[in-house]
């Protein structure tokens, strides 16, 4: 009796073993490499339903679960069901697609709206409001603003226009100054214009005079941070833009470099062989080495189709704004006639289009003039 019990305790040991062995190798035989008979893909799922791990969340097979059922149930019963392209399962009855969520429509040009939704297309804007923007954005400070960042080429542009000497910094292909030169602007040897020698508006080279300094020729280069682009410097507090420097991509002032040649960096240790702007000019959004800087007088402009004469002035297109440069008030347009007026102003001989119709002439009506 004895003997049968320990028998039977040895099977009931085995048949739990082998028990146990064959439900953890029912898994694993469902990861086989070969092909599925996908009429046996419902009954795999339930197989691993009843499997040790199923229960476990972080389980392989946690995601087979009674909707995994429904879904293999539903396939089973529906032969109309199709998939997408994306991989969608949404089933389709009668060619009607089946869903609690408002279906989504391919509009015209590719767009993407919800069934029932209207589109309207966006139309910009055909004339920008420019300078009511800006006065919403600045208030009472816009007009102080707006001459303290123009006063170095409002003074650049009445000298130009007194004297004939133009000296803009630009792009060689553009036709526009990005920045008009005055007496007070900076040259990349770190001295100002005033500093150089005497020029005319036929000069090529203008040496430097400085002492001990090596710059043959006048070459502009930004000296405050919005003609650079960097307008929140000013934020600061306690900011000193006087101590703002140009520098280049090596981490060193403009005053560090060589102003000859290819203006390579003197610190002892860099080796910058070549100027290379770490910064853009605000106007274009191009680097410095891609900017020229040109003495030129009126007849030379014009033949080139630059701006001169009273077109030379900032805002020239703009006459609240160009009045705002030039004495810091909207309605105040004194300096300008007096601008227009004077000997050097417009040449009689090659009036331009503004100036006649400033003058109360048509140039459609005159067309010997041109």
């Amino acid at each position: 009796m004895a003997y049968a019990e320990t028998s039977r305790k040895k099977q009931n040991k085995n048949s739990k073993a082998n028990s146990s062995i064959n439900s953890l190798d029912k898994p694993l035989r469902d990861l086989s490499l070969g092909p599925r008979n996908p009429s046996k893909e419902g009954k795999s799922l339930v197989q691993r339903e009843r499997s040790p791990v199923a229960g476990n969340r972080y389980s392989r097979y946690s995601g087979s679960s009674a909707l995994a059922k429904t879904k293999i149930s539903t396939a089973e019963k529906s032969p109309n069901v199709s998939a997408g392209r994306g991989g969608s399962s949404q089933p389709q009855v009668g060619g009607k697609q089946l869903s609690s969520q408002k279906a989504v429509v391919p509009k015209s040009k590719g767009i993407l709206a919800p069934k029932g939704y209207t589109m309207r297309p966006i139309i910009p804007a055909a004339k920008a409001e420019l300078l009511p923007v800006a006065r919403a954005m600045h208030g009472d400070d816009f007009a102080p603003r707006v001459k303290k960042l123009f006063d170095p080429e409002r003074e650049a542009a009445i000298d130009a226009i007194q004297s004939g000497v133009y000296i803009g910094w630009r792009c060689p292909e553009f036709k526009h100054d990005c920045i008009r030169v005055c007496k007070s602007s900076k040259c990349f040897c770190g001295h100002l214009l005033n500093q150089h020698a005497q020029y005319t508006g036929k000069s090529v080279m203008v040496p430097c005079t400085a002492p001990r300094c090596e710059c043959k020729a006048f070459a502009f280069i930004p000296s405050r941070p919005e003609e650079a682009g960097e307008f929140w410097l000013q934020r600061r507090p306690g900011y000193d833009p006087s101590t703002w420097r140009a520098k280049c991509k090596c981490k060193h002032t403009h005053e560090e470099h060589h102003p000859t040649g290819l203006r390579r960096c003197k610190v002892k240790g860099c080796g910058c062989s070549k100027f290379f702007s770490n910064f853009l000019c605000a106007a274009c959004d191009r680097h410095w080495e891609e900017h020229e800087t040109s003495f030129e007088t009126t007849a030379m402009r014009k033949d080139i189709g630059l701006p001169y004469g009273e077109a030379y002035l900032p805002f020239h297109e703009f006459p609240e704004l160009r009045n705002v440069v030039l004495t810091g008030r909207e309605d105040d347009d004194s300096q300008y006639h007096a601008l227009t007026s004077g000997p050097h102003a417009i040449p009689d001989n090659s009036p331009t289009d503004l100036a006649l119709r400033l003058r109360g002439a048509n140039p459609q009506h005159n067309p010997s003039i041109w």
